[in-house]
């Protein structure tokens, strides 16, 4: 018989009961930390209790437990789930103690919600460090469930006493039954009103989109979506994961460009296609060749060659959203609240995977451990620790994106195959590429109205430019033009705009050099591809103006 129909429950996320089953049957603990977002998690446990189907998934079976405690801390209320009824407790007295009373003379099941500060953690440690250890409670098979916002409200010492589980916002299924449950009852009551029943479709898209939302938030999005739509609508949902990450103060993407918006950059678009966009979107096919699913890479280059824009390109090629980290949106200045952050996001972030997750300036975040000041009381190393360990997570569903301009800070542990499939030199646009750069700036990304630029010369003129210059190139232009209230952009404006631009060429081939001489170094690059993109930069690249530093890139 399965747990499902043990438990008689169509919706309900049945992973976490059962790791909680498993953990409670072992003996080895009494008391369970409950990590949770959602009250309907709370009400769920509470609805388990109350129907009797907690003694049949706990040894020893159908154990009728003589009390079925609920504390609410914010109330202060303590109440007796078999009867429905508030206990009375005595003003001076805590209701721990008379938590702790029944635990220790009868067999008791005491859950208690909902802890989210320090405050209330700290007031509830003290007696979770006396039951998981207590025989009497163990004897008795006793048991407290503590739901929180944030397991790491609690010391380490606790945790490591109890039992922690953090559960899923949401599953596939629930998610989908929820959505059923609500378009028959949409159906059902537009029928008796209107005389006919709208057409609610629940896609594989609306349920991918729902990911990471919780159960709550599935059916608010779903009734917020039919109201102003009279339809299940993606964009709804996504929405709703928008809000989540504005709270952590995190950019959620839903790409709106592809390669084509892409200028030049053609032999990495193909290695990138090749390597990682196919086998994410054939899974199958990877797993025929017996090919790993891609993790990660890491976009290595000078500043402004558009390894972010490029990011965005790859992400919308996937089909997936892309989230925004910054080394700014982890690190906090009161002790120990950078650790819990990055617990907090990147537990965030598989909920709301599979997605691209984008960190610009990785080096940031991965700086050699060896290297790393002492002076911030050791919240570098271990804000670097947990990153590790989390990138290195065989059931990590989101995909890596590191971007840097200095790959020789990171640490190794950061970008060895494990954690990222490889690193990847993103080398400034050669001629070819920076005439499409601007062609595109003025007509597909922005409807410029040029006339007569020829986009061949501009090309020439920017020896050595980045991505991000020429966009500029192309908007100082447009400037002038509106400024003189000329009706078209012409070459002139763009000569105009580029004696404003100073560049040092020179500079710039010394740092591409130690980039290429650096990536020759390290282990995880495909020193195949590279010779070939190095080839490539050397054809398209006006060979009389850095003989010198294409003699050096030979390899």
């Amino acid at each position: 018989m399965s747990l499902h129909t043990l438990l008689d429950v169509k919706v309900i996320a049945m992973d976490w009961i059962e790791e909680f089953a498993v953990k409670r049957n072992s003996q080895r603990s009494n008391c369970y930390i409950l990590e949770t977002f959602d009250f309907e998690r709370i009400r769920q446990f509470a609805k388990l209790l109350r129907n009797g189907r907690y003694a049949k998934i706990c040894k020893p079976p159908n154990t009728e437990y003589e009390n079925l405690l609920e504390f609410n801390i914010e109330r202060n209320e303590l109440s007796n789930l078999k009867t429905d009824v508030k206990l009375a407790t005595d003003i001076a007295t805590s209701p721990l103690l008379e938590i702790d009373n029944f635990l220790r003379t009868t067999s008791t099941v005491a859950m208690i919600h909902y802890v989210y500060n320090e405050q209330q953690a700290e007031a509830l440690s003290n007696y979770l460090v006396a039951w998981a250890y207590d025989d009497k409670l163990f004897g008795l098979k006793s048991t407290v469930a503590v739901f929180t916002a944030d397991a790491t409200l609690f010391s380490e010492n606790v945790r490591r006493l109890v039992y922690c589980i953090s559960i899923n916002p949401s599953t596939p299924d629930e998610r989908k039954a929820i959505l059923k449950e609500i378009a028959t009852a949409i159906k059902s009551g537009a029928e008796k009103i209107y005389g006919r029943k709208p057409a609610l479709k629940i896609t594989d898209a609306l349920i991918q989109a729902s990911a990471g939302l919780t159960l709550k938030d599935v059916e608010s999005a779903a009734l917020e979506s039919f109201y102003r739509y009279r339809k299940f609508d993606v964009e709804v949902f996504t929405e709703y994961k928008v809000k989540i990450l504005n709270n952590y103060g995190l950019q959620y993407v839903q790409p709106k460009i592809h390669f084509e918006h892409v200028g030049g950059y053609h032999l990495l678009k193909q290695y990138i296609t090749q390597r990682i966009i196919v086998p994410l979107q054939k899974p199958e096919k990877a797993r025929y060749y017996g090919v790993d699913l891609p993790r990660g890479i890491i976009l290595y280059g000078y500043p402004g060659t558009g390894k972010t824009y490029f990011t965005e390109a790859m992400a919308s090629e996937l089909r997936l959203p892309m989230i925004k980290l910054s080394p700014a949106d982890l690190f906090r200045g009161i002790v120990g609240e950078s650790e819990a952050r990055v617990r907090q996001i990147t537990t965030l972030i598989e909920s709301l995977s599979p997605a691209v997750i984008m960190i610009d300036e990785i080096d940031q975040l991965a700086l050699k451990r060896a290297g790393v000041m002492i002076t911030d009381s050791g919240v570098s190393r271990r804000v670097t620790n947990m990153l590790l360990e989390y990138l290195g997570r065989r059931d990590r569903k989101s995909f890596l994106v590191g971007c840097t301009n200095f790959i020789e800070q990171m640490d190794t542990a950061f970008i060895r195959a494990g954690r990222v499939d490889e690193i990847i030199l993103v080398l400034p646009p050669d001629r070819e590429a920076r005439e499409e750069i601007l062609k595109l700036h003025c007509t597909k990304l922005r409807k410029i109205p040029v006339k007569d630029v020829d986009f061949k010369e501009l090309s020439s003129k920017t020896f050595m430019w980045t991505g991000a210059e020429l966009e500029k190139i192309c908007l100082d232009a447009a400037r002038i033009a509106m400024a003189n209230e000329d009706k078209h952009v012409t070459m002139e404006h763009f000569d105009e705009a580029l004696t404003d631009v100073e560049v040092n060429v020179k500079e710039r081939q010394e740092r591409i050099m130690q980039m290429v001489s650096q990536m020759r170094k390290l282990e995880n690059v495909n020193k195949g591809f590279l010779r070939k993109a190095i080839e490539e930069f050397q054809r398209k690249t006006e060979k009389t103006r850095i003989k010198g530093m294409l003699e050096a890139l030979q390899p």
